[in-house]
């Protein structure tokens, strides 16, 4: 006990110091590179995607924090800031228009108040969550993305979670890249991926997953297992089935906690209706990234089945202590 309020105190002395600077913690983001999958369709008409502000609430606050534990967790969340995003929707909306546009969609993604003629993807839920239990702990950042898109006869829930954490030995910028940088260009592909699975239903060719599989077995087999973190993303947006045994394999393979959960996180992108029983084994089987990002995948079954797993973890003693799955969790079951 006098370990916990000790820790709790030390967190009140830096919270505090932050607020009588009035400085903060303010992080640049890098501006994410588009990926490399092209579904090779040429005969697409333009489109408009309308993107519509409809945050409410404590949602509308793009950047949120808290330091402590169980009760004694303060919020930070005024403390935290993006120094180069104002406007969190339409810097979506921009990175958007950029990725759909290199995958051969030619979107152009206009932010409006409502929808107007073609697509129209209405944001509910864009936000960036942190914990960090301690001066001695991670900084852990859980991205959440939560839309509707409606176009061409359809209307679909858009969901993407992605979780990382770092823990900064001799500055607060060595969390920048894995909890900042990455995961937001994470959560922009992932939408576009879905928003291609929802209306467009297209594909990259077999040689684009034959071609990403042996660069990253290639890289693997060097010892860099963390290194094709990347591709291993890609097959998930190729949209192409073929992509699903490699990343399977992925998912099981090596030490690199971070290398298997993008391999899960790319299996909920790309489709994973059918694999409930294998995520299933991954969640159980699992440390804390790899089992987040497991529960994400399930989330994206969508089914009964799957949700009713993912509700059933509400409560428990993980959902109630560990924030990277409390907020996958409730993104999935609000």
């Amino acid at each position: 006990m006098r370990k916990f309020s000790t820790c709790a105190k030390l967190l009140g002395v830096f919270v505090v110091f932050l607020l009588l600077t009035g400085c903060g913690l303010s992080i640049t983001v890098k501006e994410p590179t588009p990926s490399t999958v092209n579904y090779s369709r040429q005969n697409l008409a333009p489109v408009t995607l309308n993107v519509v502000d409809a945050r409410t609430g404590t949602d509308t606050q793009f950047v949120r924090g808290k330091l402590g534990l169980g009760g004694e967790m303060k919020d930070i969340s005024g403390l935290l800031k993006l120094a180069n995003i104002e406007n969190p929707v339409a810097f979506l909306s921009t990175q958007l228009e950029k990725e759909l546009n290199n995958r051969g969609i030619p979107a152009k993604c206009v932010v409006g108040q409502t929808g107007g003629q073609g697509l129209t993807l209405t944001v509910i839920r864009y936000q960036i969550l942190s914990y960090r239990a301690s001066g001695f702990s991670p900084w852990e950042a859980c991205h959440v993305f939560y839309g509707i898109i409606e176009g061409n006869g359809v209307k679909a829930p858009i969901k993407a979670y992605f979780y990382n954490g770092k823990t900064p030995v001799w500055s607060m910028t060595e969390i920048n890249e894995p909890c900042f940088d990455v995961p937001t260009s994470i959560i922009i592909k992932e939408v576009a991926s879905k928003i291609n699975r929802a209306i467009f239903s297209l594909q990259a060719p077999d040689g684009k997953v034959d071609a990403l599989t042996a660069e990253i077995d290639a890289e693997v087999s060097k010892q860099n297992p963390g290194g094709p973190f990347w591709k291993v993303l890609e097959l998930g947006y190729t949209n192409n089935p073929n992509a699903m045994e490699p990343l399977k394999k992925y998912s099981q393979q090596g030490g690199d906690e971070f290398f298997k959960s993008c391999a899960l996180t790319a299996i909920g992108t790309l489709n994973p209706e059918g694999q409930f029983e294998f995520l299933k084994q991954r969640y159980d089987a699992d440390g804390y990234n790899d089992r987040y990002m497991a529960a994400k995948a399930i989330g994206d079954i969508g089914s009964d089945q799957a949700l009713h797993f993912i509700e059933g973890l509400k409560g428990g003693e993980a959902y109630n202590g560990e924030g990277g799955l409390k907020s996958c969790v409730d993104l999935y079951t609000p």
